[in-house]
């Protein structure tokens, strides 16, 4: 049964505390802890409802549909897919399936949308923001339906509650092949095991499918803007896995390990990848994404002198990362499964 979310007092109460801890990141960390034990204790008893992937709570209606829109063109353009058909899953759709419709419209039959946590949502709201995405997309309502209902979407299926490594695990375990097609946005980052999940992913890939994900390795403001971008790799990997397992907080899985991934899947499961780099430390997002060595070199200068700057403070399982690897604070992963 899915609970209700902590009442807004007390949602502004730990607002405030997280604002007052903001100075002190230790102090600030011993907080995080807390509360991801409060989180695996709301997990174990149901509560997997979560304010994480609310994209659209807050968003103006217009915005909301253009962010849709932003995110089906990234995946398309990126991702390469002039053609989409067959079976597709969205991991972490968040809050609305407005992605799924319009990879339906393009030619998926079917589309899984898999998300440990269920995101808070108005469902007023989310008719709302389906109805101007079908006038805008040219988008069918569904027959005999009066009104936008997300539940019962033709051909599209919540998968709510299952962790996405548990359920690319199950389905590498009952055979695979199964998708042409697997999507994500600033998801991965937020996954216990994304390396994982990836190996199970392209297991599950038919021969010529596709994995398309765009990876934030940044904080989300767990100690940013009060502090530099890269606090959050200051603390030892036993200390931050406390801050961030139950919760879903930034796993700290950084661009030297999805490269080494890369080539490891490359071996062992016939998967083609390409990774584009979409931000960088200090320097906001990079348009149009580009392959590592095509960064401009001035930002990547300026990237990298940030990180040099930090590095003597960061844990030691990053002491032996290139700083280049440091400066590449997002990445688009775009992996093809080969047919042999």
């Amino acid at each position: 049964m899915i609970r209700p979310l902590p009442r807004p007092s007390l949602a502004r109460t730990r607002a405030r505390a997280k604002a007052a801890l903001g100075p002190w990141p230790a102090a600030k960390s011993v907080a995080y802890i807390a509360d991801d034990l409060g989180w695996g204790v709301r997990q174990r008893l149901g509560r997997i409802q979560s304010d994480s992937g609310s994209t659209h709570l807050a968003v103006p209606l217009d915005r909301s549909v253009d962010y849709l829109e932003g995110v089906f063109s990234d995946y398309t353009t990126y991702g390469g897919l002039d053609r989409l058909r067959g079976s597709a899953a969205e991991v972490g759709p968040g809050d609305n399936a407005g992605v799924a419709l319009l990879l339906r419209q393009a030619g998926c039959e079917s589309v899984e949308l898999i998300d440990r946590f269920r995101s808070r949502r108005s469902p007023a709201q989310q008719r709302q923001i389906y109805e101007a995405l079908a006038q805008q997309c040219g988008l069918e309502r569904p027959a005999g339906a009066q009104d936008w209902d997300d539940e019962h979407l033709p051909g599209i299926t919540w998968r709510v509650g299952l962790s996405a490594e548990a359920y690319f695990a199950g389905c590498a375990r009952a055979g695979g092949r199964r998708y042409d097609l697997i999507v994500s946005r600033a998801a991965l980052e937020h996954l216990y095991d994304p390396l994982g999940a990836l190996r199970d992913m392209a297991l599950c890939l038919r021969p010529g499918g596709r994995m398309v994900h765009k990876i934030d390795f940044r904080d989300h403001g767990m100690f940013t803007p009060t502090h530099p971008e890269l606090t959050f790799l200051r603390f030892p990997r036993p200390v931050y896995r406390q801050m961030t397992r139950r919760s879903g907080r930034p796993n700290r899985v950084l661009l030297h390990r999805y490269r080494s991934l890369a080539t490891e899947l490359g071996r062992i499961a016939a998967l083609d990848v390409t990774l584009l780099v979409t931000s960088l430390v200090g320097e906001g997002e990079l348009s149009p994404h580009v392959p590592l060595a095509q960064i401009p070199a001035d930002r990547l200068r300026q990237a990298l002198t940030r990180v040099d700057a930090q590095r003597h403070r960061f844990a030691r399982e990053f002491a032996g990362v290139s700083s280049v690897d440091l400066a590449v604070s997002g990445i688009f992963w775009v992996g093809t499964r080969r047919v042999r």
